[in-house]
């Protein structure tokens, strides 16, 4: 879409009340209920396309996939790294959050601020949200303007993992 159609296409979307906190715009027509919904009945955890557990989708050139960096990068469940993982235990903090080997510091910075408000922490993620309660390996971030679908996996090196 060029850039003037782009412009548009977001004004008008604006003036129809898309994008808003009450009604995000969602990422690659993802519906986190129907989504969720499918993989609790199926008994299977999500997985997404368009985010693969894979090297490749850590980035390129410093973090591409015959980086230095991602050697030994393994993807894993929550459950995989604790027996009783915990999403939010008594509240957040900005010091729950800790950068790993990984660099993701502009992410985890993001992140951490969001603890500072707790009613912009709810908005962008969801209260009911839980690695034990109806866990289907998926989360539900909103933001603005979009709403994406995050797959439960995180990116570890196994010489570096402290639960």
């Amino acid at each position: 879409m060029s850039n003037i159609a782009n412009v548009l296409a977001k004004r008008k979307d604006k003036e129809e009340g898309l994008g808003g906190n009450d009604n995000a715009v969602s990422f690659n027509k993802q519906d986190f209920e129907t989504l969720r919904s499918e993989c609790l009945a199926s008994g299977k955890l999500f997985c997404d396309p368009t985010f693969p557990a894979e090297v490749s989708s850590l980035g390129f050139n410093q973090l591409g996939k015959h980086s230095s960096k991602t050697i030994g990068v393994e993807w894993k469940r929550p459950s995989d790294l604790c027996p009783n993982p915990q999403f939010i235990c008594d509240g957040a903090t900005r010091t729950d959050i800790r950068q790993g080997a990984l660099g993701d510091c502009w992410l985890l910075a993001a992140i951490a601020s969001l603890t500072l408000d707790a009613e912009i922490l709810g908005r962008v993620v969801p209260a009911d949200q839980s690695f034990t309660e109806k866990y289907a390996g998926i989360f539900h971030f909103q933001g603005s303007p979009k709403r994406i679908i995050l797959i439960r996996i995180i990116r570890t090196k196994s010489a570096l993992v402290q639960p």
